[in-house]
């Protein structure tokens, strides 16, 4: 995922209220950036789009694509709006989220040769091994949102190691795959990881999770894994019991998933076929461009409700 807007759609496509302009970067996050990140936009451009990880009240890490005032020093900015202060937690408390980063945390940035290397100071410790790795994992799959970061190192007070829970400190670690459901399967022979979206109960947010399945996945593999539903904890599947997947390919820049009659059953909950449409899009976006997509049920376009793609994940 990389950088680049009806009751129940209105929250799908969230702003980040309150942050853009009240929350500030936790005081000063170290200066040490070489090689920073050179993305300056246009001169007319006073702010830009960045993808920043937070943990959801389900406990998940989820992206969240905000709008930040553009400075130097682009990447500690990010993180600082990670870090729990009181100002944001507020406002990542009305996504339903939580800051990653514990309050008091400071960091000094420095990127060289694509490895963005943070150094932690002021960090106090987390109660559990789960929230050091969240912190962890939202850290490194915020760096390497920007295209000059591969890999990050991080360190504490210098030092790396491992944290008071066990967990060890990355070393040129590149992005996470969020949310496994079957970590184990991660090594074996002949499996693939593939990112799945899947709303929230509240259909508020929307969530990747990793599963495992064949190596080198086709298109139908991906979207029948999605049709089969999420298998975690406060997650929905959006297509109606019995739903089966007639066809799906992409061709000409056209992504066409084909349902079976069961799935027009969608239409009778209002906002159910858009949260399924925003799952579909996203999950095939992670591996294939395209530039359209169109849900069909038995061969014939469907679309009870309006739609409107591209989508950014958690954001505006």
């Amino acid at each position: 995922m990389r950088i680049t807007a009806l009751a129940l759609i209105a929250a799908l496509v969230i702003c980040f209220a309150g942050c853009g302009g009240a929350a500030e970067a936790p005081g000063p996050v170290g200066t040490a950036e070489a090689t920073e990140i050179r993305e300056s936009p246009e001169a007319e451009t006073t702010f830009r789009r960045a993808t920043l990880y937070y943990v959801s009240d389900e406990g998940y890490v989820v992206p969240v694509t905000k709008l930040i005032p553009w400075e130097a020093g682009i990447a500690r900015a990010c993180l600082g709006y990670m870090v729990g202060t009181r100002e944001n937690t507020a406002a990542a408390k009305r996504m339903g989220l939580v800051p990653a980063i514990p309050d008091g945390v400071d960091m000094t940035i420095s990127i060289i040769d694509g490895n963005a290397k943070v150094d932690l100071t002021g960090y106090a410790g987390l109660p559990t091994a789960e929230a050091e790795l969240d912190m962890i994992e939202a850290i490194v799959n915020t760096l390497t949102e920007f295209a000059t970061v591969s890999t990050v190192t991080i360190t504490r007070g210098g030092e790396g190691g491992t944290l008071e829970n066990g967990t060890q400190l990355p070393v040129r670690q590149g992005a996470y795959h969020l949310n496994p459901e079957d970590p184990e399967l991660a090594a074996s022979a002949g499996s693939a990881a593939a990112t799945l979206y899947f709303p929230n109960l509240s259909g508020a947010l929307t969530v990747p999770v990793t599963r495992y399945l064949g190596k080198s996945p086709s298109v139908y593999a991906v979207v029948s894994a999605l049709i089969d539903g999420a298998r975690g904890k406060g997650l929905m599947s959006c297509f109606p019991e019995n739903t089966l997947l007639l066809g799906a390919a992409i061709e000409n820049g056209m992504a066409t998933v084909n349902l079976s009659e069961d799935f027009a059953a969608a239409a009778q909950t209002e906002g159910l076929f858009s949260l399924a449409y925003r799952s579909l899009w996203l999950t095939l976006r992670e591996l294939y461009d395209f530039e359209r997509l169109e849900i069909q049920v038995n061969g014939r376009p469907f679309a009870p409700e309006e739609v409107t793609p591209p989508y950014s994940v958690n954001g505006y």
